[in-house]
C-alpha cells in the first residue's frame, strides 16, 4: 500500500495565513461586495421617507396650584351620633377625612395615566380626521389599511418614557411622537395632543370633584331631613302628652303646680300634671305656636351644625379657567433633522455589512476556485492512470 503524504492529515485543518491569502487573491470581490453595499446604503438613505420625531415634557405643579381643591371646608367630614335613647347629640367634624383632597402628586399620575391611555389617543385620532384636512389625513389614514390597521399604526407613533422605576427625584413624562414628512405637523399634532390630554384629565378631576361635592351635600342634606322628622315627632309626642297632663289636672282641679324644686327628691321625677293645667297648656300652646316661626331649625339639637356645613359646601366654587394640574415644561419643538433615516449611520453601516460580506464571498470564490483546481488534477490522475 502507498503510503500518504506528510501533510496529507492536515488538510482539512484552518491555516489563518492561508486564508488571509485567499482574501488577497480575490480582493476584488470584498472590493466590489463593499462598494454595492454602500452603494445600497447610500440609495435608501437619500431615498427612504424621513421620518420626524418631537419631544415634549410634563412635570407635576407647585401644591399652591391645587389649593382650589384643597378648602378648608373640603377637608372635613360631618359625622353624627346618636344616644341609647335615640336622641341625637351634637355633631362633631372628623378631620380624618376629607370631601375631596388632590395633591401634586395625585394630579401627576392622573395626567400620566390620562396621556397614555390608548382610549385617549384612539378619541383624539378620531377627531383628527373629522377635521377633514387633507394634509393631516394623507399622513395618518392609508387607503389601502383598514381602520384599525389606521389607527394601531397611529397609536404606534408614540413613545413615552418617565421616571418610574428610576433612581431619580424628578417626576416628569416624556411624550414623543414620529411622523413622516412633516416636521411641522408632528410638531402641532403633539401640542395639540397634549392639550387634547390635559384638558380630559382636568375635566375628569372636574367631575369626580363635582360629584363627591353633591354626594357631600346630598349625604347633609338627608342628616338635615331626618333630624327635621325626627323633631316633628317628639315635637307632637310632647304636646299630646302635655295636653293629655293637663287634662288630668284640671279634672282634679289642678291649676298651678303642686311642688316647688325644693320639694323634689333627687333623682326622682313627679307625675307631669302636677305642674298644673296651666304651666301645662302655656308649654302645648309655645310648641304649637313654634310652627309659625319662619324656621324652627334653631330648636332642633345639632341641626345648625349641620345647615351651617351645607352652606359652607353649597358655596365652595372652583375657578376652573385657573387650574394647573399638571405643567408643560417642554412643548413639542421643531425637530432640525429626521429622526430616521440617519444617514451617515446607515452608510457606515452598509459599508462595514459590506466588508463582512465581501470577506465571506471572497473565499467562498477562493474556496471555490481551489474546488475546481483540484477536480481538474483529480481528472487528469485518473486518465494518466
Amino acid at each position: 500500500m502507498a503510503e500518504q503524504p506528510v501533510n496529507a492529515a492536515h488538510d482539512d485543518e484552518i491555516d489563518l495565513f492561508d486564508l488571509v491569502d485567499d482574501i488577497k487573491d480575490k480582493w476584488y470581490w470584498m472590493l466590489g461586495t463593499m462598494v454595492a453595499g454602500m452603494v445600497i446604503a447610500f440609495v435608501y438613505a437619500f431615498t427612504a421617507t424621513p421620518e420626524f420625531k418631537t419631544d415634549a415634557i410634563i412635570t407635576d405643579v407647585s401644591p399652591s396650584e391645587l389649593l382650589p381643591f384643597n378648602q378648608p371646608v373640603l377637608m372635613s367630614t360631618l359625622s353624627l351620633s346618636t344616644g341609647g335613647d335615640g336622641e341625637t347629640h351634637s355633631p362633631v367634624i372628623m378631620t380624618d377625612a376629607a370631601v375631596f383632597e388632590l395633591d401634586t402628586e395625585g394630579a401627576f399620575l392622573g395626567a400620566r395615566s390620562v396621556l397614555r391611555s390608548s382610549s385617549v389617543r384612539r378619541s383624539f385620532y378620531s377627531d383628527l380626521l373629522l377635521r377633514g384636512d387633507d394634509r393631516i389625513t394623507s399622513l395618518v389614514f392609508e387607503g389601502d389599511l383598514t381602520e384599525e390597521q389606521n389607527l394601531a399604526k397611529f397609536l404606534d407613533r408614540f413613545a413615552f418614557e418617565d421616571a418610574s422605576g428610576k433612581e431619580t427625584l424628578d417626576t416628569y413624562l416624556k411624550v414623543s411622537f414620529s411622523l413622516s414628512e412633516d416636521a411641522e405637523l408632528a410638531r402641532d399634532i403633539l401640542n395639540e395632543y397634549l392639550v387634547y390630554a390635559i384638558t380630559e384629565h382636568q375635566g375628569r378631576v372636574r367631575n369626580e370633584f363635582e360629584r363627591k361635592l353633591q354626594a357631600q351635600i346630598d349625604l347633609n342634606e338627608t342628616r338635615a331631613a331626618n333630624f327635621r322628622t325626627h323633631y316633628e315627632t317628639a315635637k307632637a309626642r310632647r304636646i299630646a302628652v302635655l295636653e293629655e297632663a293637663a287634662s288630668v289636672a284640671a279634672s282634679i282641679n289642678q291649676s298651678k303646680p303642686f311642688y316647688n324644686t325644693n320639694d323634689v327628691v333627687v333623682s326622682s321625677e313627679p307625675p307631669l300634671y302636677m305642674m298644673g293645667e296651666v304651666a301645662l297648656k302655656r308649654e302645648a300652646e309655645q310648641l304649637k305656636a313654634r310652627s309659625t316661626r319662619e324656621s324652627e331649625d334653631i330648636f332642633i339639637n345639632g341641626l345648625p351644625m349641620i345647615t351651617g356645613y351645607l352652606d359652607s359646601l353649597r358655596a365652595v366654587k372652583v375657578d376652573w379657567e385657573s387650574v394647573q394640574l399638571v405643567e408643560v415644561d417642554q412643548p413639542a419643538l421643531l425637530p432640525l433633522k429626521p429622526a430616521k433615516p440617519r444617514k451617515l449611520l446607515v452608510v457606515a453601516l452598509g459599508g462595514i455589512s459590506g466588508v463582512m460580506m465581501g470577506i465571506l464571498a471572497a473565499l467562498l470564490a477562493a474556496a471555490s476556485s481551489r474546488h475546481l483546481r483540484r477536480s481538474e488534477r483529480y481528472k487528469k490522475v485518473n486518465s494518466v492512470l
